[in-house]
Order: C-alpha cells, then sequence, then structure tokens
C-alpha cells in the first residue's frame, strides 16, 4: 500500500506539469531557507499472536487457554512540516515534525467461554521530530533546472501517546529515503517536493525490544526565500 502511495505520487508529480516548469531557473539556490507542508502516510506493522493463559498450580499439566489474540499497529494518515537550509546547490540541512495517528488493533478469538470474536482498538497519537541531511542530486535535474531528485538522512525522538494521554512511549527514529522537488515559474519560490523511504523506530509503542522498520511516504507544498 505505502509503496503504491509513493509512485502514485511521483507519477502525478511527474505527469502534471513538464511544460509549466520548462522556463524555470535552476533550483535549489545556496543560502536559502525552505518551508514545506503537507500530508504523510506512515506503514504499520503486526505485533504477532499471543495466548492469554492460566498455569495449573502443580506446573506439570499444559496452560488452559482463555483466549487468543492478534496484534497489529495499522498504518498511519498524517501532517507533516519542515524547515530547511540550502548549504549549496547540493547540500541542505533540515528538520521537521510528523504527526500521525495510527490505530492499534486487538483480534480477540476462540474465547473458551464461548464468547463471540471481537475487535477491540485503540487510537495513539504519534509525533515524530527529526533532524535530516539533504543531498539534492544536481547532475539529474531536469524541467529546464526546476526539477532536482534528491536524497535523505537523519534521526529524530519519537513520541507516543495512548487515548487521553493516559501513557507515553519515547523512543528514537532513523529514516532514509529520497524523492523528488519540483518549483514552478521563472522565480523558483514555490515548488512541491514527493518522497519516500524508510523509518526506523527504536522504542516506542511496542511488545518487545529492539528495532522496527516501517515504510513512510508524504507530499507537500514548498517555499523558498
Amino acid at each position: 500500500m505505502q509503496r503504491a502511495l509513493v509512485a502514485a505520487v511521483l507519477a502525478i508529480v511527474a505527469g502534471a506539469g513538464a511544460p509549466a516548469f520548462a522556463q524555470s531557473v535552476a533550483v535549489p539556490r545556496p543560502k536559502t531557507v525552505e518551508i514545506s507542508g503537507g500530508v504523510t502516510l506512515v506503514g504499520g506493522y503486526d505485533f504477532g499472536a499471543s495466548n492469554a493463559e492460566l498455569t495449573p498450580n502443580a506446573g506439570t499439566s499444559p496452560p488452559f487457554v482463555e483466549f487468543k489474540t492478534t496484534n497489529r499497529l495499522k498504518p498511519g494518515l498524517g501532517l507533516q512540516g519542515r524547515i530547511g537550509f540550502v548549504i549549496t546547490p547540493a547540500l541542505a540541512v533540515e528538520g521537521g515534525v510528523r504527526f500521525t495517528r495510527p490505530t492499534y488493533e486487538v483480534r480477540v478469538t476462540d474465547d473458551f467461554e464461548g464468547a463471540p470474536n471481537t475487535t477491540i482498538e485503540e487510537t495513539l497519537s504519534q509525533y515524530v521530530f527529526d533532524g535530516a541531511l539533504v543531498w539534492h542530486i544536481t547532475g539529474a535535474r531536469f524541467a529546464g533546472g526546476s526539477g532536482v531528485p534528491f536524497l535523505y538522512g537523519g534521526a529524530g525522538y519519537l513520541r507516543e501517546l495512548h487515548e487521553e494521554n493516559a501513557f507515553v512511549e519515547e523512543g528514537i527514529e532513523y529514516h532514509a529515503g529520497g524523492g523528488i522537488k519540483w518549483w514552478f515559474g521563472q522565480s523558483g519560490r514555490i515548488g512541491i517536493r514527493a518522497e519516500g523511504g524508510i523509518s526506523i523506530r527504536d522504542g516506542g509503542f511496542d511488545f518487545k525490544d529492539g528495532k522496527r522498520m516501517v515504510p513512510v511516504a508524504g507530499a507537500s507544498v514548498i517555499y523558498s526565500f
């Protein structure tokens, strides 16, 4: 699903405007600031299955299974904002925030008392505050210099709140990926940005220690000054 979103965004951008950008100046320009804001999609992951068990006092009989559960965190759609400083045409630094509302789902089955299967859901508030380096592949500019591919990588702070802010989870986030920036008009002040990559989370809402990798994608409007 996430890969399809990235492909669709890039295809729409590529097909929508090549003639309109043909006379634009080459960007990005050194010593300028870029502000962007838009939407983001963060992938989910499965926690796997588990059993609710009662262990006999003697400890010799097999555990008694009260019910079974399967657990997963669904993909979350949200908002993102970034601010960056272009050091050279090829290199920029940026910081940003990403906010999503993924849903944690528990599917309860095989209740020993015969209760019907049921699904329990909780919505999380997920924040990522990060910094990154951006490398513009200036040798691959297109559309008269108004379009440029880029790669990025960085790290940040992950904060997740359960419903009604009853519990807080924290962790570290690492990310890397690539995309394109495409600027409108001769001034090259306003453009669009589409990107996709991976987000590696260490900590946050999880049932086990270790890192998880999830896909991320986004599309934003950029303003340069």
